[in-house]
């Protein structure tokens, strides 16, 4: 169901911690508490002065941190692709099914026809022209 999480190594921890940090005191210390008209709090800005600091002076003690994110980051994916993949079927593909039965479209070709001797479609033979430029 989940992959490994990869290993990091001091170079990608300390970008990894420069980031996070950035994202937190961005989104949580700045653009929130405009946008919801609060002053704007010292926590965020105190978790990216840790994450920087770590990042800068011993990035490998951010392994912990990484591997908890991307536990995070995992079980959060795959309950956004169930979610995201059952709207896509239930408001793209079902209505689309319950129009082309009510037309009587049938692309497969699913009905049974005794007249026929084979249901093979026959094909033309496409020259070599055809493939230079298939679009």
């Amino acid at each position: 169901m989940f992959y490994e999480i990869p290993k990091l190594n001091k170079k990608e921890l300390r970008r990894f911690g420069l980031l996070t940090g950035t994202i937190v005191s961005g989104l949580f210390g700045l653009i929130i508490p405009l946008i919801l008209g609060h002053k704007l709090p010292l926590i965020p800005w105190i978790i990216t002065g840790v994450l920087y600091g770590l990042a800068t002076f011993i990035p490998q003690s951010l392994d912990p941190i990484y591997n908890n994110w991307m536990k995070v980051a995992q079980v959060l994916a795959w309950i956004n692709t169930r979610i995201i993949l059952g709207l896509i079927f239930f408001l793209i593909v079902t209505p689309m099914a319950f129009i082309m039965r009510l037309v009587n479209r049938d692309i497969m070709t699913r009905k049974f026809e005794f007249h026929l001797e084979t249901y093979r479609i026959l094909r033309t033979i496409k020259n070599k022209n055809s493939m230079e430029k298939p679009y």
